[in-house]
């Protein structure tokens, strides 16, 4: 099978620290052919970095489909990965698709609904792949997590319980605060597409924020969403202030409490406590504290070694798989990004009308 050429689109820390990546560990079926940016020491630093031949700077103020209709080598492109800042997706996934070429774009998929639409439909009138970037569904944790359930070892889920801590000190994007609740639509869509994934259909019931009055930004300090995955109720708690950097999804089941990491990329479950005696604490803690530090060395190991990609790998097969087979996954399916800005929409609107 002919490798796909792909054009990396956005010479960011997401492109380089993920999309890149994964796109080396499949070198037997893609190659990077080129990276497009708008910044040129971000792009001839990535170029440089990666060996990769071609590139292109954009001009924010000129015509997009003029612009890569001109360069030369991007008519041999088979298709882009697009990883720049959310309100630049609807623009560039538009004009790639309207030139004929498959787009692997970087989630939130667009700012709005109708963006998300016409897309659909520009890619099915085109014949074209059009697919999202809803990695945590094939890491190596959420995979294990999927497999014990179906195996019934936890139960079924009572109820789901998303949790986000974030530190503004960390690598934060410039443009964060330009976004509609600013950190939360960056952010919040892996949430989302997970607790689709485990429950279903999303219904968002209530959201609340509470903002630092004394500052000018679109980030709350602490938003609050109730939702509805399928039948199972769920809680998304988000915290922007915090002096670390957590995320959980923690699943509740009949048998045992899950607990995903998604930093690490690990694993945790405790039994059933029944009466809560002293024996029941020590040996969930016990068992707690084994699957921790088991999963986190095996994890660290692979951090360290440039293998833990978040699952990031895994969708550049799959998105293959579909361009050349048509071979389709529900994970990264368009529809699917459709519904978690459909979504996340809904709790904007919940919040503006709070506030």
């Amino acid at each position: 099978m002919k490798a796909l050429k792909i054009c990396v689109i956005g010479a960011g820390n997401i492109s380089n620290s993920r999309h890149i990546p994964a796109l080396k560990k499949n070198k037997d079926i893609v190659e990077i052919f080129g990276v497009i940016g708008n910044n040129k020491e971000k792009v001839n630093n990535t170029s440089q970095k990666n060996k990769i031949k071609n590139t292109f700077i954009l001009d924010d103020e000129l015509d997009i489909s003029k612009q890569l209709e001109d360069v030369k080598w991007f008519a041999d492109v088979d298709a882009v990965v697009i990883g720049t800042p959310p309100m630049t997706h609807y623009k560039l996934a538009k004009a790639c698709l309207e030139l004929g070429k498959n787009v692997l774009l970087e989630k939130p998929m667009t700012m709005n609904d109708n963006e998300s639409r016409e897309l659909i439909e520009i890619a099915s009138k085109e014949n074209k792949t059009l697919s999202v970037i809803h990695n945590f569904q094939y890491s190596n944790g959420i995979k294990k997590l999927e497999k014990k359930l179906k195996n019934n070892e936890f139960g079924s889920i009572n109820t789901i319980t998303g949790i986000q801590f974030t530190n503004r000190d960390r690598r934060l994007p410039e443009w964060y605060n330009e976004l509609p609740l600013g950190l939360f639509y960056d952010e919040a869509a892996h949430f989302f597409y997970l607790l689709e994934k485990f429950g279903g259909d999303l219904k968002v019931l209530s959201a609340t924020g509470q903002y630092d009055e004394s500052k000018q930004e679109n980030t709350p300090m602490i938003l609050n969403i109730d939702i509805k995955a399928g039948k199972i109720p769920a809680h998304i708690s988000m915290n922007f202030n915090s002096p670390v950097c957590e995320w959980y999804l923690i699943l509740l089941c009949e048998k045992k409490v899950v607990i995903y990491d998604f930093f690490k990329d690990i694993l945790i479950y405790a039994n059933n406590d029944n009466q809560h005696l002293a024996k029941d604490i020590l040996r969930n803690s016990l068992g707690y504290t084994w699957h921790f530090w088991k999963n986190f060395i095996a994890n660290g190991f692979k951090l360290v070694t440039g293998n833990l990609h978040y699952g990031h790998d895994v969708v550049v097969r799959e998105f293959v798989s579909i361009v050349n087979d048509n071979s389709y996954t529900s994970g990264i399916k368009e529809e699917k990004g459709q519904m978690v800005i459909k979504a996340m929409n809904q709790v904007i609107e919940k919040i503006e009308n709070f506030r």
